[in-house]
């Protein structure tokens, strides 16, 4: 079952988070309060301003590593909070512009799959490579839209919601890949990824199934376009308001 923490407004919410011993003087912060604080990364507000998804970091010892979460809140009914998914990979959580989607990136291992021979004909791989996942603020589960092998640094919504730009690094092909195995061993290398990237472009149009119901799995992999090569990492994107243009910062 979902966590759910009631609150009376999105002021009280960050009250809440924020200022949790705000009656009276505060007592000293321990060593095992300091290891253990929930740092909040991101905070997106909805279109409508009804809802907000936040992103916290916190530490998993028994996993050791850290969790990345995503929280639902909305300010009807009294105010809910509610954990979105419970992997703790979940990160940069963005709302699609109409509102009917949260996209976020994951570094799941079953995020990871590739298209064979046939295009509808799906292999699970098992490597942990940070895929764009969609999940709907109503429910459910989270829809994979990226499915390549190598990572998404950045995404940005289109303006009409029907669209997910995205950027990972210029990919290689299997001999690349089998001669700086051969060359490197298990030495990892300083910048070894920072080879350039690609920005694509992926129609969602067939993550909807018939009757208006989102399947949880789409009925083939998603091809996306090739935009643009460059040859620096990107970390940003963002779509201008008319549609017309992508922005894109780099490094």
């Amino acid at each position: 079952m979902p966590r759910v923490i009631r609150t009376t407004s999105l002021t009280s919410l960050l009250f809440l988070l924020l200022l949790p011993s705000a009656r009276g003087q505060k007592p000293p912060l321990t060593l095992g309060e300091f290891f253990n604080a929930v740092d909040i990364r991101s905070v997106q507000i909805s279109p409508d301003g009804h809802a907000v998804v936040i992103e916290t970091m916190r530490p998993d010892w028994a996993a050791q590593r850290f969790r990345n979460d995503l929280w639902l809140y909305r300010d009807d009914s009294g105010g809910s909070l509610v954990q979105l998914m419970q992997s703790g990979h979940d990160s940069s959580p963005q709302w699609s512009p109409d509102g009917r989607w949260i996209a976020f990136r994951s570094d799941r291992k079953k995020a990871v799959t590739e298209s064979k021979a046939s295009d509808d004909a799906l292999a699970e791989k098992t490597e942990d490579v940070t895929q764009v996942y969609l999940i709907s603020p109503n429910g459910g589960e989270e829809l994979p839209v990226t499915f390549g092998d190598e990572e998404v640094h950045a995404f940005a919504w289109s303006e009409d919601s029907r669209r997910i730009y995205f950027a990972t690094q210029n990919p290689w092909t299997k001999a690349e890949k089998d001669a700086y195995a051969e060359e490197w061993k298990d030495v990892i290398q300083f910048r070894k990824t920072e080879r350039g990237d690609t920005v694509f472009s992926v129609d969602l149009a067939s993550l909807v199934v018939k009757n208006g119901m989102h399947s949880a799995q789409p009925t083939r992999a998603l091809a996306p376009e090739k935009l643009t090569t460059m040859p620096y990492r990107v970390w940003q994107m963002a779509t201008s308001p008319d549609g017309r243009l992508l922005a894109i910062a780099t490094d």
